[in-house]
């Protein structure tokens, strides 16, 4: 027996009545009606005997009182149980970033929203931007944080950052002297790039080969941090995005732009259904302050 069902027989042994069973229980009174029919003719006997203007229970039909008044006992209380759970249950924010803003500009925004955030757990997954554009489109986090290329921002997501290649070099070098850097100048030394999985990697690779030169990183890697540590340790130049310039400048290295590096982005994604929309606007403007504190710094 369904629970509709359960509860409109309750109501209307409560009631005396067909019309103020279905008040209570939201329907119509010939949806309720029709209802009762049905039930009837799919148990084999009547559970209502019309009593002058009254309808009380049939025989047939208190002998399901007391197990009707047990089941929707239970389900009140669980119910009951559900709500306390959900009351007492922390929030969670879920938030899919590529790990160069994990590492520099989102610590500092969300250190701005702590006071809103203060009774919510932040989860922080990194990966991939193609990986965290699932990730949001499936619903599994929250916000999702991913570099993009093109000047032009998609429909599904709010630009908080515009990115370039940066050279990453050890101070005093040659690279390290200029305002900026040329392709040509990048492909006639030793580099390290991210791997072409990135969309980082995969810029860094076009730009060369666009321009008549063939991509042959010294090392390739997965991490920006790994691409720091092994130009400090003499493997040459870095490519890497504006946040992973950011970081490079903290350890002290320099990072003057690419010359004719594409236009890239960093980009807000928001989850259409997730509670969390309420801190989108939020996040997005202290992103971007984030962004600008830490190219000022």
């Amino acid at each position: 027996m369904k629970l509709r069902e359960m509860r409109l027989i309750w109501e209307v042994h409560r009631t005396g009545s067909v019309t103020a069973a279905a008040d209570v229980l939201a329907m119509t009174q010939p949806a309720a009606s029709l209802l009762l029919r049905l039930l009837d003719e799919r148990l084999g006997f009547q559970i209502f005997d019309r009593d002058r203007r009254r309808l009380s229970l049939s025989a047939k039909g208190r002998g399901l009182l007391p197990d009707l008044a047990a089941a929707l006992a239970a389900l009140d209380g669980l119910s009951r149980t559900a709500q306390s759970l959900r009351s007492e249950a922390p929030r969670r924010l879920l938030i899919g970033t590529v790990a160069s803003a994990a590492g520099t500009v989102l610590p500092r925004a969300l250190g701005r929203m702590r006071a809103a955030l203060r009774d919510t757990t932040v989860t922080v997954r990194t990966a991939m931007s193609l990986e965290i554009e699932r990730m949001v489109a499936e619903g599994s986090v929250d916000f999702g944080l991913v570099v993009r290329t093109g000047e032009e921002v998609a429909a599904d997501g709010v630009r908080v950052a515009p990115l370039r290649l940066h050279c990453v070099a050890t101070a005093g070098s040659a690279p390290a002297r200029r305002r900026t850097v040329p392709t040509a100048m990048l492909a006639s030394r030793s580099y390290v790039s991210l791997s072409r999985q990135f969309t980082v990697g995969a810029m860094t690779a076009r730009l060369l080969e666009d321009s008549g030169l063939r991509y042959a990183p010294a090392v390739e890697v997965m991490h920006y941090s790994s691409a720091c540590a092994f130009v400090e340790q003499g493997w040459g130049v870095a490519v890497l995005d504006t946040l992973g310039a950011l970081h490079a400048r903290r350890l002290g290295l320099s990072a003057p732009p690419i010359t004719d590096s594409p236009a890239l982005g960093l980009d807000l994604l928001c989850s259409p259904n997730s509670s969390a929309m309420v801190h989108a606007a939020a996040l997005s403007r202290h992103l971007s302050a984030a962004f600008e504190a830490a190219l000022r710094a």
